[in-house]
């Protein structure tokens, strides 16, 4: 322990001091050969939460949509709906050419109880597995990570686990990359996805989210993540 933290530390004992630790996140270097699955409860989650890193790496990584978002709009039929979602995500994927997708198909809204399907995935041999942090205040959203940690019981992950950001923004985030270089690429993939434009102007906000999270670091845009160990 160093002097000055040495003296902070005195001083939380004899003052009361609740000083949380300010770490400030490090960039995340990704090596070329990692094999990274990005786990997407809904259609667009993955553009949304982690479109700047996908465009950078794509080719290293596997997607899989979750849910088929029949429920995304209360105005068009849950069949039609479903129809629509696929049809945009697959053109997104074909946009960014991952190393490869696929779609699970469980119902939208009800993913927490999809782990009989969820438990036939198969994550040996990726280095990381990202997916929405456990307090994304949607239920499918944070569904994914529960169902993750239960897998572990069964089936032990040894490689890292990865937290992203959608509707909620992680406290303490440990990594970013800089995205300032694809953002407009992550924009108009973003508008890729006009049936959830529809009522909410995702674009705006999150890229606006994005050009916030490069304050802390002097950069343009950054996308933010929490790397732990489930």
């Amino acid at each position: 322990m160093g002097i000055r933290s040495l003296k902070l530390w005195a001083k939380k004992k004899a003052f009361g001091y609740d000083m949380p630790s300010c770490v400030k996140p490090k960039v995340w270097e990704i090596k070329p050969s990692d094999r990274i699955c990005i786990l997407a409860p809904h259609a667009d989650d993955e553009t949304i939460g982690c479109g700047g890193f996908l465009v950078k790496y794509a080719s290293q990584c596997d997607v899989i949509l979750l849910t088929d978002g029949r429920y995304g709009d209360s105005s068009v039929s849950p069949s039609a709906m479903a129809e629509i979602r696929k049809k945009e995500f697959e053109s997104v994927m074909k946009e960014l050419k991952p190393n490869d997708y696929k779609m699970l198909g469980l119902e939208d809204g009800k993913l927490i109880d999809g782990f009989k399907a969820f438990s036939l995935l198969d994550f040996k041999g990726y280095d990381y597995i990202l997916m929405p942090h456990p307090a994304d205040l949607h239920k499918d959203h944070v569904a994914v990570a529960a169902l993750f940690k239960r897998l572990q019981k069964t089936k032990p992950y040894k490689g890292t686990v990865v937290f992203y950001e959608i509707w909620n923004t992680l406290g303490m985030p440990t990594h970013y990359i800089d995205i300032s270089d694809v953002a407009e690429q992550k924009r108009k993939l973003i508008d890729m996805y006009p049936s959830q434009l529809k009522h909410v102007n995702y674009t705006s906000r999150i890229m606006g989210l994005n050009h916030y999270r490069g304050l802390r670091h002097h950069i343009e845009y950054v996308e933010c993540f929490e790397i732990v160990k489930m």
